[in-house]
Parts: structure tokens; C-alpha cells; sequence
């Protein structure tokens, strides 16, 4: 059965092509089924109408697509953010750690690698496929509860616990911005309209007459092909972490390099 989600599966570009070849291939046999169904004599006798009629639904269909485009942008961008707020936290939880003793500075970025070693290995494949796996929390955890353990004998190291503290919150709270992320998309009925939208605004275009039927199958053509060019936009977009333009773990990557230099 197919599903949505078998898209992310090939390369954007035979996508793209594919999407294309259908879209003008739908086209054109709408064109040749309209004129057995209705000449295009009479259909030019109402272009004035149906013109006016088109460049309505036009308009509305582009507003559309705009309003995806963007919002599909947005979500990328903030993705994007999250992923590598993320990972200064976790930064900054490693310079917090570096400024206690041993053997607490040991355990504590011992967990912190097993945290980020997590999060690449396990929970970023998961979102390569379209699935949000919490694996990293029991190191979250496990953090939290070694800070709870701690006893602090100085005003030296009060400060620093408070200041860990703080940290795993602000950690704690750029995760879930990057699970929720990646467990946000643009709805079904988002993609429904857009993809019904847009064969009625082609459709449409087929109630105009021609004297040229090259002409019209050209014209037609490449509206559904730039229809099309918007959509594979929005597909490549939507899903942050999946497809050929998904969000790598290069952030994490660097951080890993980092804690297990200050091993």
C-alpha cells in the first residue's frame, strides 16, 4: 500500500521529475479529452468569462502555495535552530562539569557521551524515519539524578551546582524543542488541498479555447510543471530531518569531538 511518507524514500530530484512527467502527462490528456467533449470554437466564445473566472482561482491557488512554502520554510529553519541549541547547551553543561572534582566530573561526562553518542546513533536515524524515539532520556535522567546526589561543601561549589542546574533546564528544554520538531509536519488535509487545488486550477485552464493546440498543451504544461516545481519545495521542507536536504547531526558530531577531548 502506498503512504505518504514513501516519497522520502528517493532521491528530491527523481521526485521532482516524476511529479512532473505525471502532472503534465494528466495535462495533456485532460486537453484531448476536453476537446472531444467541447470544441474549442465554443470554448472561445466564453474565454472572457472563463479567463476572468481563471485568474481567481489562480491567484488563490498561488496565495496557497506561498502560505505552505513559507510555513514549510519556517519549520525547517526552527529545526534547524533547535538542533543546534541543542547541542550549545550540551556545551554548556560540559564547561559547567569541567569545574568539579573527581570522581563527580568523571561520571557526569561519562553520561553527558552517552547522551549525545544516543541522540546521533539511535533517536537521529529514527527521525530519518519519520518516527520520534525518546532513547537519550535515561541519560537526562541519570544526569539529573547524579546533580540531585551532589553535596555541595563550599560556596564555590553551590554555585556550581546551581549553575548545572540551569544548564540540563536549558538542555532539557532545547530536546524538546527538537523531538517536537520532528514530530511536526504539515498536515494531510494541508496536502490534500494543495494537490486537489492544483489539478483544478489546470483543469480549469482547459476550459479555455485555443486556435493552437501545441500552444495550449505548452502553456498548460508549464503551469502544472511550475505548480509542481513549489510542491517539491514543500516536500524537500516539511520534514526536517528526512529526505536529501534533512538536517545532519554535524552539531552533535562537533560536540562529541569536544567532550571526548576533555576526557
Amino acid at each position: 500500500m502506498m503512504r505518504p511518507e514513501m516519497v522520502y524514500q528517493y532521491p528530491i530530484w527523481a521526485v521532482g521529475i516524476s511529479l512532473a512527467i505525471i502532472a503534465v502527462a494528466g495535462t495533456m490528456l485532460l486537453e484531448f479529452a476536453m476537446r472531444r467533449l467541447v470544441s474549442p470554437a465554443v470554448r472561445r466564445q466564453h474565454n472572457e468569462i472563463a479567463a476572468a473566472i481563471f485568474s481567481i482561482i489562480g491567484v488563490t491557488y498561488a496565495v496557497l502555495l506561498a502560505f505552505v512554502a513559507t510555513l514549510a520554510w519556517d519549520g525547517f529553519n526552527k529545526a534547524k535552530a533547535a538542533t543546534y541549541t541543542e547541542a550549545v547547551q550540551v556545551m554548556d553543561v560540559l564547561a559547567v562539569v569541567s569545574n568539579f572534582s573527581e570522581p563527580t566530573r568523571s561520571s557526569l561526562i561519562g553520561d553527558l557521551n552517552h547522551y549525545v553518542a544516543t541522540v546521533i546513533a539511535t533517536e537521529w536515524p529514527a527521525q530519518a524515519d519519520g518516527r520520534v524515539v525518546r532513547a537519550a532520556d535515561i541519560y537526562i535522567a541519570a544526569l539529573n539524578q547524579l546533580v540531585a546526589d551532589l553535596k555541595p561543601i563550599s560556596q564555590t561549589d553551590t554555585n556550581n551546582h546551581m549553575l548545572l542546574e540551569q544548564a540540563l533546564m536549558r538542555l532539557r528544554d532545547a530536546r524538546q524543542d527538537r523531538l517536537l520538531a520532528a514530530d511536526t509536519t504539515i498536515p494531510a488535509i494541508v496536502w490534500f488541498v494543495l494537490i486537489v487545488g492544483g489539478a483544478v486550477t489546470i483543469a480549469f485552464a482547459s476550459f479555455l479555447g485555443s486556435p493552437s493546440l501545441p500552444m495550449h498543451l505548452g502553456m498548460c504544461s508549464l503551469l502544472a510543471v511550475s505548480g509542481v516545481l513549489v510542491l517539491v519545495l514543500v516536500i524537500a521542507l516539511s520534514n526536517p530531518f528526512r529526505g536529501d536536504f534533512r538536517i545532519s547531526t554535524a552539531p552533535f558530531d562537533y560536540v562529541r569531538a569536544q567532550i571526548a577531548g576533555s576526557g
